[in-house]
């Protein structure tokens, strides 16, 4: 009995290990791809990418398995939760399978039917059996999947939204550099980095940054961070580098989901690219939305709304998660109605 508990013990402690790893590394890409708030990350590690440390999502799921341990007080009501987790996330993969069979592997049609078929039978089956388990526990995962899946939906539409209401305000670059010919704008000694999302028009940051101090620095650079669906980008493609104007460049740095993004390095490769600026005593500038809903929207989408205000009111800043230079670093703070 002593050896068949150890045994399970230790069973335990791989497992949780690997559902820990598992969840620092899901969360590490998702907030990359866009699909969850930034989050403080700790890099255990300057070899191994994956020996990471997520603190929230750490102490997150300390606290539901202690809640879910008081809570079940019996192992059948968790194993009622286990067989609907199981059943839910086999179906749930099927289901995508299919449509990476069609859509990125290119399967003829019949073909990807008949497997998917197949998959899909057996899996539903074993998912509608622990349908009756649902009330005996099975609820808890199906709850806990709803709410992360409302979190991540809602992180991307509240995005999408504010990337539209910027792109709205910007204005094409051949339109910015006339405006300041037209205005002399003087231009003085230095070199500034503003950090945007948009890389197919003047940043609404540099736009507000002209008009509220009324020059601009000799050299200017509006770097855009893109994270591809692929889990690396080769170095030899990871920059797009694109003169505006004279000492004006726009610099596209593409990193894979599984990268982390090294902005220092990705400015010190546009150098070779014929982008000469100062980067020891350059000035990043970075923004900081609050957003308010437009009390013209009906119910639902303002409830939606304020929960991404809420998620981009504490998400991690730019600095923190670009590992930008503290004392060369400039936030403005934006109040947005979306």
């Amino acid at each position: 009995m002593g050896r068949v508990l150890l045994l399970a013990m230790l069973a335990t402690i791989i497992a949780s290990q690997a559902i820990i790893t598992g969840t620092f590394s899901m969360t590490r890409q998702a907030m990359q791809l866009g699909w969850f708030p930034g989050v403080r990350i700790r890099q255990t590690s300057d070899e191994e990418y994956g020996q990471i440390y997520v603190p929230f999502v750490n102490w997150a799921m300390m606290a539901f398995t202690i809640a879910l341990t008081i809570g079940f007080a019996s192992s059948d009501r968790l194993a009622g939760a286990y067989g609907t987790a199981v059943s839910t996330t086999m179906l749930l993969t099927t289901i995508l399978l299919v449509h990476v069979m069609r859509e990125r592997w290119g399967w003829w049609a019949p073909l990807v039917v008949a497997v998917g078929t197949i998959f899909i039978l057996v899996d539903f089956t074993l998912f509608a059996a622990n349908l009756a388990k649902i009330r005996d526990g099975g609820w808890v995962p199906l709850t806990f999947g709803a709410v992360v899946f409302a979190t991540m939906t809602t992180w991307r539409y509240g995005m999408d939204v504010l990337q539209t209401h910027h792109t709205a305000m910007s204005m094409p670059p051949e339109v910015f550099f006339e405006r300041l010919r037209q205005l002399k704008i003087p231009r003085v000694p230095g070199t500034v980095i503003f950090l945007t999302r948009m890389a197919d028009t003047t940043p609404l940051l540099l736009v507000r940054h002209v008009e509220q101090i009324g020059a601009l620095q000799e050299s200017v650079v509006a770097l855009t961070v893109k994270f591809a669906d692929v889990p690396r980008i080769p170095r030899a493609e990871r920059l797009e580098v694109r003169k505006l104007a004279e000492n004006c460049w726009q610099i596209t740095a593409h990193f894979g989901f599984f990268q982390v993004p090294d902005l220092l390095a990705a400015l010190r490769q546009a150098k070779v690219s014929g982008c000469e600026i100062d980067i020891k005593h350059a000035i990043f500038f970075t923004a900081r939305d609050a957003v308010v809903a437009n009390p013209t929207h009906n119910l639902a989408t303002r409830a939606r709304l304020l929960l991404f205000a809420f998620m981009l009111r504490n998400a991690v800043r730019a600095v923190d998660l670009f590992q930008i230079p503290t004392d060369n670093h400039i936030e403005m703070g934006r109040l947005v109605e979306i």
